[in-house]
């Protein structure tokens, strides 16, 4: 191998190494915006028998799910220490009966 040859291959091997030394800094940067990632108030998704969304509770996050298989609603607080914590579990059919009730006027 001739002096050119070698110095080719070196600087060869030097930008790989530089590569991936972006790299990884790229990583590291996008790494670190999951680790304080925190729910964000207001977004809705459906999938299947569940609709999600997300609310602003003051200090808290607060999910609220409906399982249409279930007829049921579950409202849930987000604490950064314990999870998430099942606030409420309320059973759709009887919901709108106590809405309809109030809104005539019935007990």
């Amino acid at each position: 191998m001739t002096d050119t040859q070698t110095q080719r291959v070196q600087r060869n091997g030097g930008w790989l190494w530089v590569s991936a030394g972006v790299l990884a800094a790229l990583i590291l940067v996008q790494g670190a915006g999951l680790l304080d990632s925190s729910a964000r108030a207001e977004m809705a998704i459906s999938s299947g028998a569940y609709a999600m969304m997300t609310s602003d509770g003051g200090n808290d996050e607060i999910l609220v799910v409906v399982d249409s298989s279930q007829e049921a609603l579950m409202v849930y607080r987000s604490d950064r220490n314990l999870g998430l914590q099942l606030l409420e579990r309320e059973n759709l059919a009887a919901l709108f009966e106590r809405a309809r009730a109030r809104a005539t006027g019935r007990p």
